[in-house]
Protein backbone atom coordinates (compact mmCIF):
# COMPACT_ATOMS: atom_id res chain seq x y z
CA UNK A 1 0.00 0.00 0.00
CA UNK A 2 1.09 3.07 -1.06
CA UNK A 3 1.33 6.10 1.64
CA UNK A 4 0.95 9.63 0.95
CA UNK A 5 3.34 11.82 2.70
CA UNK A 6 0.54 14.19 3.52
CA UNK A 7 -1.44 11.76 5.48
CA UNK A 8 -0.46 12.67 8.40
CA UNK A 9 -2.02 10.99 12.16
CA UNK A 10 -2.72 14.50 13.42
CA UNK A 11 -1.70 13.17 16.49
CA UNK A 12 2.15 13.48 15.36
CA UNK A 13 1.62 17.04 14.96
CA UNK A 14 4.39 19.09 16.13
CA UNK A 15 5.81 22.72 16.16
CA UNK A 16 8.65 21.34 14.31
CA UNK A 17 6.45 19.53 11.93
CA UNK A 18 4.27 22.66 10.90
CA UNK A 19 7.56 25.10 10.60
CA UNK A 20 8.41 22.71 8.54
CA UNK A 21 5.66 22.59 6.33
CA UNK A 22 5.29 26.45 6.88
CA UNK A 23 8.98 26.55 4.92
CA UNK A 24 7.84 24.57 2.06
CA UNK A 25 4.32 25.23 1.36
CA UNK A 26 3.91 28.40 3.36
CA UNK A 27 4.07 32.11 2.88
CA UNK A 28 4.30 35.34 5.20
CA UNK A 29 2.24 37.81 3.50
CA UNK A 30 3.25 41.68 4.40
CA UNK A 31 1.08 43.83 2.25
CA UNK A 32 -0.63 47.67 2.08
CA UNK A 33 -4.30 47.96 1.52
CA UNK A 34 -5.13 51.83 0.17
CA UNK A 35 -7.64 53.22 3.08
CA UNK A 36 -10.59 55.75 1.35
CA UNK A 37 -10.09 58.84 1.40
CA UNK A 38 -11.58 59.54 4.61
CA UNK A 39 -9.01 57.50 6.32
CA UNK A 40 -6.05 59.64 8.26
CA UNK A 41 -3.57 57.39 6.60
CA UNK A 42 -3.64 56.03 2.87
CA UNK A 43 -2.41 52.72 3.40
CA UNK A 44 -2.95 49.85 6.26
CA UNK A 45 -0.92 47.62 6.90
CA UNK A 46 -1.57 43.59 6.88
CA UNK A 47 -0.08 40.60 7.71
CA UNK A 48 -0.99 36.90 7.35
CA UNK A 49 0.38 32.93 6.62
CA UNK A 50 -1.01 31.03 4.04
CA UNK A 51 -0.32 26.94 4.02
CA UNK A 52 -1.31 25.72 0.54
CA UNK A 53 -1.69 22.14 -0.62
CA UNK A 54 -3.36 20.75 -3.43
CA UNK A 55 -6.98 20.71 -2.80
CA UNK A 56 -7.38 16.72 -2.36
CA UNK A 57 -5.03 17.77 1.03
CA UNK A 58 -7.68 19.74 2.23
CA UNK A 59 -8.24 17.27 5.33
CA UNK A 60 -4.32 17.79 5.92
CA UNK A 61 -4.78 21.88 6.46
CA UNK A 62 -7.88 21.28 8.79
CA UNK A 63 -6.08 18.94 11.26
CA UNK A 64 -3.25 21.76 11.05
CA UNK A 65 -5.95 24.19 11.98
CA UNK A 66 -7.12 22.56 14.66
CA UNK A 67 -3.38 21.94 15.78
CA UNK A 68 -2.62 25.53 15.62
CA UNK A 69 -6.30 26.67 16.87
CA UNK A 70 -5.64 29.48 14.56
CA UNK A 71 -7.01 30.46 11.20
CA UNK A 72 -9.47 29.27 8.29
CA UNK A 73 -9.43 27.11 5.14
CA UNK A 74 -10.57 27.92 2.10
CA UNK A 75 -10.45 26.54 -1.49
CA UNK A 76 -9.76 28.03 -4.46
CA UNK A 77 -11.49 25.46 -7.29
CA UNK A 78 -10.47 27.39 -9.97
CA UNK A 79 -6.32 26.17 -8.98
CA UNK A 80 -7.35 23.40 -7.50
CA UNK A 81 -5.43 24.51 -4.33
CA UNK A 82 -6.53 24.94 -0.34
CA UNK A 83 -5.57 27.10 2.01
CA UNK A 84 -5.23 27.96 5.55
CA UNK A 85 -5.11 31.69 6.48
CA UNK A 86 -4.19 33.30 9.58
CA UNK A 87 -4.90 36.67 9.61
CA UNK A 88 -6.09 37.50 12.92
CA UNK A 89 -3.12 39.71 14.92
CA UNK A 90 -3.38 38.05 18.03
CA UNK A 91 -3.32 34.26 16.57
CA UNK A 92 -0.23 35.08 14.15
CA UNK A 93 1.75 35.99 17.47
CA UNK A 94 0.91 33.33 19.22
CA UNK A 95 1.35 30.55 15.52
CA UNK A 96 4.79 32.48 14.50
CA UNK A 97 6.36 32.44 17.96
CA UNK A 98 5.10 28.59 18.63
CA UNK A 99 7.22 27.88 15.07
CA UNK A 100 10.20 30.43 15.46
CA UNK A 101 12.54 27.88 17.18
CA UNK A 102 11.91 25.79 13.89
CA UNK A 103 11.79 27.64 10.94
CA UNK A 104 14.98 27.94 8.07
CA UNK A 105 13.75 29.51 5.12
CA UNK A 106 11.08 31.93 6.62
CA UNK A 107 13.10 33.16 9.64
CA UNK A 108 13.61 36.30 9.13
CA UNK A 109 10.58 37.16 7.71
CA UNK A 110 8.90 36.01 10.75
CA UNK A 111 11.09 37.90 13.07
CA UNK A 112 9.85 40.72 10.77
CA UNK A 113 6.46 40.15 11.37
CA UNK A 114 6.72 40.00 14.77
CA UNK A 115 8.18 43.35 15.27
CA UNK A 116 5.36 45.05 13.12
CA UNK A 117 2.53 43.62 15.39
CA UNK A 118 4.51 44.96 18.14
CA UNK A 119 4.87 47.76 16.69
CA UNK A 120 0.96 47.47 17.13
CA UNK A 121 0.39 46.75 20.47
CA UNK A 122 -2.60 46.88 21.50
CA UNK A 123 -4.15 50.04 18.66
CA UNK A 124 -6.25 48.17 16.65
CA UNK A 125 -6.45 51.32 13.78
CA UNK A 126 -3.26 52.18 12.26
CA UNK A 127 -4.43 56.20 13.25
CA UNK A 128 -3.57 55.99 16.52
CA UNK A 129 0.38 54.52 15.85
CA UNK A 130 2.47 57.24 15.92
CA UNK A 131 3.90 58.35 12.28
CA UNK A 132 7.60 57.28 13.52
CA UNK A 133 6.01 53.76 14.34
CA UNK A 134 4.30 53.43 10.92
CA UNK A 135 7.04 54.20 8.75
CA UNK A 136 8.89 51.69 10.63
CA UNK A 137 6.12 49.39 9.82
CA UNK A 138 6.35 50.29 6.22
CA UNK A 139 10.14 50.14 6.09
CA UNK A 140 10.12 46.08 7.26
CA UNK A 141 6.86 45.65 4.89
CA UNK A 142 9.35 46.45 2.53
CA UNK A 143 11.99 44.31 3.81
CA UNK A 144 9.73 41.34 4.17
CA UNK A 145 8.35 41.35 0.28
CA UNK A 146 11.81 41.69 -0.64
CA UNK A 147 12.74 38.37 0.76
CA UNK A 148 9.59 36.37 -0.30
CA UNK A 149 9.84 35.09 -3.32
CA UNK A 150 9.37 36.85 -7.34
CA UNK A 151 6.24 35.37 -8.13
CA UNK A 152 2.67 36.58 -7.88
CA UNK A 153 1.87 41.04 -8.31
CA UNK A 154 3.92 42.60 -6.27
CA UNK A 155 3.59 46.12 -5.31
CA UNK A 156 6.33 48.37 -5.04
CA UNK A 157 5.84 50.56 -1.82
CA UNK A 158 9.49 51.80 -1.22
CA UNK A 159 8.30 55.46 -2.91
CA UNK A 160 6.32 55.80 1.01
CA UNK A 161 8.99 55.64 3.39
CA UNK A 162 11.67 58.25 3.32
Amino acid sequence: MKAIPWEVNEEKFSDAYVAGFFDGDGSLVATLTKNPPKYFRTYRPRIKMNFTQHVRHIEMLHKMQKYLGAGKVSVASKHNQAELVISDRNDLVKVINQILPHLVLKRQQAILALEILSQFGKNLRTNRILESDYLIILEKIIIIRSLNSGTGGKRNFSHLTP
